[in-house]
């Protein structure tokens, strides 16, 4: 982009460029930015080429034994690895000479600080697709361990002949809740044995958010007229609107503890750079550029209830 004083400011006399000629620029875009990646991802920082991950599962139930008998003995499980791919974004913009030099609203500054929250939010927004696709496999969701979509109801253990479901495929409600908490309630580790977990965070559009409190707010069971307690209230799950989702009915529960691992590798946090423009003109280019990677290995973390 060329920010000139002929191509840019289209104004009938370049108002930005004259003592007095405006009160103040109003530029909504000049906000702070919004970042909300962290709530769902562990944010973590990565200096290897290509970051990746092993599962493996451990031992199994013992067995009994008799007098005499020898103890067996187990191998561990080895499963697939997940690797992630590092993506690189960047943006930038020119100012001419004349622009830098007759401009009364300190362009340059107003344009670096756009930059900056734009990087911020192009992260965000990256990192968000995957949860706008939660039934899709592509080379930009980065599958996890198995191959398979975040929402799946065949995601596969070790050994890879017994699956499980984490996906409800149901309206917000009552009983769809109660179901994503047995879920997590009766979760079992690769070689198949309770581990159980407890949920964090419902995750919703906003546009599920009076039916989310109506659910989880109510002393009693919500949405009837009865003296039935909401034992719903117990879970005391943080109730998290993402406003990067774009399906209007999508929500989805996590359980963010050690385990859960949906990540973001950070190599390069945004930077700044301005030079002179590549040509025999005097003016200036600004540049940012950014790298990381997201996904995800294992999908036990997270229960989908609606996917859109």
């Amino acid at each position: 982009m060329s920010t000139t004083t002929t191509r840019w400011d289209t104004t009938s006399n370049q108002d930005l460029l004259k003592k007095g000629a405006l009160r103040k620029i109003f530029d909504d875009t000049a906000r702070e930015a919004k970042v909300e990646y962290p709530i769902v991802f562990n944010d973590l920082k990565s200096t290897e080429y290509k970051p990746k991950d092993q599962r493996i599962a451990g031992l199994t139930s013992s067995s009994e034994i008799v007098e005499g008998q020898n103890i067996p003995l187990q191998q561990p499980l080895i499963g697939l690895q997940k690797e992630y791919e590092w993506r690189v974004f960047g943006s930038g913009f020119r100012i001419t000479e004349k622009m830098e030099f007759f401009n009364q609203f300190n362009l340059s500054k107003r344009l670096a600080k756009s930059l900056a929250r734009v990087q911020k939010e192009t992260k965000d927004t990256t990192c968000a697709a995957i949860f706008n696709t939660m039934t899709a496999t592509d080379y930009e969701r980065q599958v996890g361990f198995d191959d398979l979509a975040i929402a799946s109801t065949a995601h596969t253990q070790l050994p890879t002949s017994s699956t499980y479901s984490n996906y409800g495929s149901a309206e917000l409600s009552v009983t769809s809740l109660a179901d994503a908490r047995y879920h997590f309630a009766m979760l079992e580790d690769d070689r198949g044995m309770w581990m159980g977990s407890t949920p964090t965070h419902l995750v919703i559009h906003p546009n599920l958010y009076v039916t989310a409190k109506e659910i989880l707010g109510s002393e009693y069971k919500p949405l009837e007229q009865s003296n039935t307690i909401n034992v719903l209230q117990e879970m005391d799950l943080k109730i998290f609107e993402y406003h990067r989702l774009t399906g209007t009915t999508c929500w989805f529960m996590i359980a963010k503890d050690a385990d859960y691992d949906f990540n973001v590798f950070t190599a390069w946090e945004p930077d700044f750079v301005v030079k002179p423009a590549p040509d025999n003109t005097r003016d200036s280019v600004a540049t940012s550029r950014q790298m990381f990677c997201n996904g995800y290995g294992s999908v036990k973390g997270v229960y989908v209830g609606k996917a859109s």
